[in-house]
């Protein structure tokens, strides 16, 4: 019986010693397959290899957006993982940023968790000296509500604002350095502005004789000139600048009516023979070709016509 009770524990140990050193080849095998699977899908430089997604990521979490963000490499994944911890733990309370429809009050979290002030006003931002005239107080207000409704923290606020103050000098520069193209887009613009300031102070100027002396400023300008841009040239600035239309006008009336005793100044009429022979004068242009040819000729002289008459004949 001894010897039996001996055999049967022989028989037995050695069953349990094959058991142990299977399940030991097992484990290594499922740990050197998980290692392999890891290890396949990670670069000795530890960037991840393409399709290492649908690989390591467990099957429920495929898809994810979150992991879109973290790069390919252990490195991103680990710092996307530290950042999300810092934001998850911050105030005992997750801060993420809103999304499409966001509630007013989850952006007011996220802002505020970011470093936006409490106020437009707590933004500060040291104007250059040489920018100064292009940012005044009300601008200064404005930059700082509208950034702050978009929640700019501090330093962006600072960051944006120097960059415009950068691109203001650049646009000053250019402008000196080449005023022309400057001047070229602006007079579109200035023109209508200048006429209308030339057409109050000539009315101011000439009082009731204001259409006929324009009339007399645009016959100097189209006898003296070819037809083509440079008259138009002309034209277009005496629109625009009184004074050299008041010149114009001047000298039209001294060189057609001062030599014939004419008073230029279109107030009170002189008594002169050389009158009469302006009006015959005159008379001799004013012919049906000139109407349909010259209108603004024909005009002008019916009106210097009937202006020499009332200097001729001031009783009626």
């Amino acid at each position: 019986m001894p010897e039996e009770t001996v055999g049967t524990d022989q028989s037995a140990e050695s069953s349990i010693s094959s058991q142990t050193s299977e399940t030991k080849t097992n484990i290594a095998t499922q740990v050197e397959a998980s290692q392999a699977v890891s290890e396949s899908y990670v670069n000795a430089d530890g960037t991840l290899k393409e399709g290492w997604k649908d690989h390591l990521i467990p099957e429920d979490f495929r898809g994810r957006p979150v992991y879109n963000a973290v790069g390919n490499d252990v490195a991103g994944l680990l710092k996307h993982i530290g950042n999300q911890d810092i934001a998850i733990s911050r105030q005992g309370k997750g801060v993420f940023v809103p999304g499409e429809n966001a509630t007013e009050t989850e952006k007011e979290m996220f802002y505020n968790a970011i470093g936006r002030p409490e106020t437009p006003e707590g933004y500060e931002f040291a104007v250059p000296d040489e920018q100064k005239e292009y940012y005044d107080d009300s601008l200064l207000k404005l930059a700082r509500e509208t950034l702050y409704n978009v929640g700019l923290n501090k330093e962006q606020f600072t960051a944006v604002m120097a960059l415009d103050a950068k691109r203001t000098e650049l646009a000053q520069q250019e402008m000196n350095e080449n005023p022309l193209e400057f001047y070229e887009d602006l007079m579109p613009l200035v023109n209508p502005i200048l006429k209308q300031k030339a057409e109050d102070s000539l009315k101011t100027k000439w009082g009731d004789a204001y259409k006929m002396r324009l009339h007399y400023a645009n016959m100097a300008i189209t006898e003296a000139t070819e037809e083509g841009e440079e008259r138009e040239g002309l034209l277009e600035r005496y629109g625009n600048d009184p004074v050299f239309a008041d010149f114009a006008a001047t000298m039209y009336l001294k060189h057609h009516t001062e030599s014939n005793g004419v008073d230029t100044s279109l107030g009170h009429g002189t008594q002169s023979m050389n009158i009469e022979q302006r009006i015959k004068q005159i008379n001799s242009e004013l012919t049906p070709d000139l109407k349909l040819t010259n209108r603004t000729r024909y005009e002008t002289l019916l009106i210097e016509k009937n202006k020499l008459y009332n200097q001729k004949y001031p009783e009626k």
